[in-house]
């Protein structure tokens, strides 16, 4: 997960629920954007997330190569930590990076997406899916928003 989408679900209040659905991970880079970052700005955010890692909610790696992986961005982290059968998808919010990561074969995914596929693998009801998405819908595109109520709606 990047630094966007994790944000995102901090301050909608789903990221625990997320968290404990599926398992997540995010790069050390991440952890360093939003926990340390965030901290030294006061960002309430900063100090869930690093409760949650200490909880072992949400896991920190280092990727392949070790703490090199420290001196990248965000979105190499990402790339460079992906493993193809360890790891199912990436979440970010960033459009940009989605097509990077179709054109290099790794799937990617967005925020509501992950409410959506808990709904379709029956972790959570269609009443839960729509309440969460209206908790997320303020920080997402009205596109994105729209586009996974249809989803949770036309199923039965």
């Amino acid at each position: 997960m990047d630094s966007d989408c994790l944000i995102k679900l901090t301050k909608s209040g789903l990221k625990e629920s997320i968290c404990k659905e599926d398992e997540v991970t995010i790069p050390f880079v991440v952890k360093q954007e939003v926990v340390d970052a965030g901290k030294n700005k006061g960002a309430p955010d900063a100090e869930w997330v690093e409760k949650n890692i200490q909880r072992g909610i949400l896991r920190v790696t280092a990727g392949r190569k070790g703490e090199s992986l420290v001196s990248m961005g965000g979105d190499q982290a990402l790339i460079e930590t992906f493993h193809p059968g360890r790891y199912d998808m990436i979440a970010t919010d960033d459009a940009k990076l989605i097509r990077s990561l179709k054109s290099i074969g790794i799937p990617g995914t967005l925020p509501a997406l992950l409410i959506y596929s808990l709904y379709q693998r029956k972790k959570i009801d269609k009443a839960t899916g729509l309440h969460w998405l209206e908790k997320l819908a303020p920080l997402i595109s009205d596109d994105e928003c729209s586009m996974v109520r249809l989803l949770l709606e036309e199923r039965p």
